[in-house]
């Protein structure tokens, strides 16, 4: 009888212990991560070239390319043409891109372009790597470059389509879109050319209502590193350029 007795205790006891793991069996749910939103900004639309005024004289950015992640271009000034990269971050609406030159000139900074979603009028900021200089702000402006004829209105959008190869008594000016304006001549005017090496200087050219302005880097030839151009037609409606009576630049193949 008492061993009937320890077995039915022994039994109960097993069984209540299986009772209480079955009361404190832990269920987990499984949750599903959370995928994060798609990034559907076309960020390919902030490419192209940007012109602002940089301290007294215009200054280009051109962006060649531009994702979520990186940027990658390059700006002209006065006639110094510096490659630029960075990166590209996003805050809803406000997107900015940040761009290091590349560090090797004492005027090598860093640009910060802000965007207001697609946006053709960003502002900007530009801090040099040398901290005595100061930086710059300015509002920048997009470019768009346009098909054109002779008779169109001259403006900043076919300037350089007009005047891409024109001439002078001096030499040979070669204007492009991205701002960057290219003089080749011969030093000595009594040398037939084929018996000397042309010398090249560069600058950034901009428009400011009739007239083209161009800021040289420092050469020998325009010795005040600034030249202005009247944008004038002559009698048959043909466009030229001229700083004066006795200086007129022509279309090389008009």
């Amino acid at each position: 009888m008492k061993s009937f007795s320890l077995f039915a205790l022994l039994f109960i006891s097993l069984f209540s212990c299986n009772e209480a793991e079955k009361e404190q069996e832990v269920i987990v749910e499984k949750i599903d991560s959370e995928i994060p939103e798609e990034d559907t900004f076309p960020y390919d639309t902030l490419q192209g070239m940007y012109m602002a005024d940089f301290g007294g004289s215009s200054i280009r950015i051109i962006l060649n390319y531009v994702s979520g992640q990186n940027a990658i271009g390059y700006n002209i000034h006065k006639g110094l043409q510096r490659n630029i990269t960075g990166k590209v971050s996003r805050s809803g609406d406000s997107i900015q891109v940040t761009l290091n030159e590349p560090g090797d000139n004492k005027y090598d900074g860093i640009f910060t372009l802000d965007f207001i979603g697609i946006d053709k009028s960003p502002k900007g900021n530009w801090t040099a790597n040398d901290p005595e200089i100061p930086s710059q702000n300015f509002k920048l402006k997009k470019i768009d470059q346009k098909e054109n004829n002779n008779n169109d209105e001259i403006t900043i959008h076919n300037f350089a389509n007009i005047f891409s190869e024109s001439t002078d008594s001096i030499g040979e000016y070669y204007f492009q879109k991205d701002g960057l304006v290219t003089l080749r001549y011969y030093e000595n005017q009594d040398i037939d050319w084929d018996k000397q090496q042309y010398k090249e200087i560069k600058g950034s050219w901009e428009l400011k209502e009739n007239k083209a302005i161009i800021n040289w880097e420092p050469n020998p030839v325009y010795k005040t590193n600034r030249l202005e151009l009247e944008i004038m037609r002559d009698e048959y409606g043909q466009p030229f350029l001229s700083a004066g009576s006795d200086h007129k630049i022509y279309m090389m193949w008009y």
